[in-house]
């Protein structure tokens, strides 16, 4: 070994794998899908209602495999400074918390349909105050709402 560099499996040496004070993790996941069917096609706005109409009742009873039904749900009006029948034909949210290896998260899902088109945009995350993902603490429904309702209207606006 030269001198002046330790030895890293040295048992003299102290590891410390703790935060401190140091922040929490803070785990965000943002998510926008565009579903859209064929403008060509007259049964694409008919075909995009009985979809919106399907994923609203299965995300109604269970929006997630990992966990159960949702702690809010309605009819979306306004998101952001999109409003329903101005920059939107209908929508929906959910909230809900899902566990993963006993590790949970919050997550909120606007599903929103303009035309033939259904746009998605789901926020997901959770805050974790040390080292383990299962000491986590789920965001919450408001930070999942505010969080959509930032990036909701450039979603709507990317459609043409």
């Amino acid at each position: 070994m030269r001198q002046g560099v330790k030895d890293r499996l040295d048992p003299a040496c102290k590891w410390r794998n703790d935060p401190g004070d140091a922040p929490p993790f803070k785990f965000r996941d943002l998510s926008i899908t565009y579903d859209a069917g064929f403008k060509e096609f007259a049964d694409s706005v008919k075909d995009a209602k009985k979809s919106f109409a399907t994923k609203r009742k299965s995300d109604y009873r269970q929006p997630s495999v990992f966990g159960g039904a949702p702690a809010v749900k309605g009819v979306i009006q306004q998101v952001g400074t999109a409003k329903a029948g101005q920059h939107f034909d209908e929508g929906y949210y959910v909230y809900f918390v899902y566990e993963i290896g006993e590790a949970q998260r919050g997550e909120g899902k606007a599903v929103l349909r303009k035309g033939n088109l259904l746009i998605t945009i789901s926020f997901s995350g959770a805050d974790v105050p040390g080292r383990r993902m299962r000491d986590g603490k789920p965001i919450g429904n408001a930070t999942a709402q505010d969080a959509i309702d930032i990036v909701a209207g450039q979603a709507i606006a990317a459609v043409r």
